[in-house]
């Protein structure tokens, strides 16, 4: 937590094995700032693989080290099952998944992470969106308090069960799906919590906000147009994510103004489990952080007004 009057935000999209430009750009800036991510900022939010990100942030873990997860832990992650119905089961089993979280993410209580700590989900059985909190007073807010018993990891699991890739998360008598349902970019219900909760004025904001790449070639024009021939089935998710996450940089932009810094790079259309790409998004990040190294150092330093 810093010590002035400017109320800073970490806002992580999801996006799958796309989260590796995120771990690797979060990395660089660890790296030049020589200190850890949490101490920059006063409210971290993630979805799905940004959940991942920011559960790993608020335990105080290098971001090297999550770099290291997605180069090497992915691959066991997204390992298709030997055998499988599309229609009747997941693309791939939760077992892997939650391996890896429990090997690589502690199991805390949400009511003892101390950073302030937004992780989003959907409820699925009641249509209704869903928001894990760490333990901060959240009880003004609209959407009902987080359980303080619930686990991190858990709540990670949760925020990861993207529609027919995983099975849905059971947590606290919810049954929850993944977060990019309504929230894939989480700046927006941010934003909103340091407005409505912290009780900020929007000049005295700041959010950084990291994306996962934005597709420059989702669809072209052609003549059939059914589920499968025209929108590709699960490219039509990866789309309305990617909808859903410009809509909310244009919200929370309108919002604070210039106290808005969004970085997501331009890419070819890479699925979430597109393990092909990992070189290059470690690349695009260490281009970007480049890029933009004076303006984050500005933007998020301590002393900034």
């Amino acid at each position: 937590m810093n010590n002035t009057d400017t109320f800073h935000i970490l806002a992580l999209d999801g996006g799958g094995t796309r989260g590796m430009y995120t771990a690797q750009l979060l990395a660089k800036i660890e790296e030049a700032l020589g200190t850890r991510i949490k101490t920059h900022f006063d409210l971290i939010a993630g979805t799905s693989t940004g959940a991942i990100i920011a559960g790993a942030a608020v335990s105080d873990i290098p971001m090297a080290n999550i770099v290291e997860l997605f180069e090497t832990e992915t691959p066991y992650i997204f390992r298709k099952r030997w055998y499988r119905i599309p229609l009747f089961s997941s693309k791939y089993p939760n077992t892997q998944l939650s391996q890896i979280i429990a090997k690589h993410i502690p199991a805390t209580p949400l009511g003892e992470i101390a950073t302030p700590l937004m992780i989003t989900s959907s409820e699925i059985t009641r249509s209704e969106v869903h928001i894990f909190r760490s333990n901060y007073g959240s009880h003004d807010s609209e959407i009902a308090p987080t359980s303080k018993e619930v686990c991190l990891r858990d709540a990670i699991l949760a925020s990861c069960a993207a529609p027919t890739f995983f099975a849905p998360k059971s947590v606290d008598n919810l049954l929850l799906a993944d977060g990019c349902l309504w929230a894939n970019n989480p700046s927006t219900i941010a934003a909103t919590e340091a407005l409505s909760v912290f009780k900020k004025e929007p000049r005295k904001i700041r959010m950084l906000s990291i994306g996962t790449g934005h597709s420059t070639n989702m669809y072209q024009q052609r003549r059939g147009w059914g589920f499968i021939t025209g929108w590709g089935g699960a490219k039509l998710t990866s789309y309305v994510m990617t909808l859903q996450a410009q809509a909310s940089a244009h919200i929370a932009k309108l919002l604070l103004k210039g106290n808005y810094l969004r970085i997501n790079p331009e890419i070819a259309r890479w699925e979430i489990d597109n393990l092909t790409q990992l070189d290059t998004l470690k690349s695009l990040a260490e281009r970007d952080f480049e890029r933009h190294a004076t303006e984050i150092r500005t933007f998020i330093s301590k002393a900034s007004q």
